[in-house]
């Protein structure tokens, strides 16, 4: 005698499949490229010792530092990573997002005015001093 339950399994199955194979872990990939204003902060040149340094020290060391922590799978401790970070790896895109999903600091969009002074950076060439 079969089992009222079997013709309810494979259904069941197949909902499952369907519903994970539906989400993605990586929103990241369907995340539009942010365009980088040209001049954010017209009258002012950025740079990282005197603007951006700051930025990152305050909101990104605690996980980008050394040891990494929290996942980061990038320090952020010097001119030449943040500039790394900005050009391979998508740095100001993350940070300049409304994706919440997406977004750095974990712990929420940093305000305008801030992320206005990382576009203005990379918008006058990614500056040192």
């Amino acid at each position: 005698m079969k089992s009222p339950i079997s013709p309810i399994l494979p259904l069941l199955f197949l909902f499952v499949i369907t519903l994970f194979s539906c989400s993605s872990s990586d929103d990241s990939t369907t995340e539009p490229e942010v365009i980088v204003d040209p001049d954010p902060i017209p009258g002012q040149t950025s740079t990282y010792t005197t603007h951006v340094k700051t930025i990152i020290d305050t909101n990104c060391i605690e996980c980008h530092g050394d040891p990494l922590d929290q996942g980061a799978i990038m320090m952020l401790l010097t001119y030449d990573q943040v500039v790394d970070a900005v050009n391979n790896r998508g740095l100001f895109n993350r940070i300049a997002t409304t994706n919440a999903f997406n977004v750095m600091p974990e712990s929420g969009r940093l305000p305008q005015a801030t992320i206005d002074i990382v576009e203005d950076w990379i918008a006058d060439g990614l500056l040192e001093q």
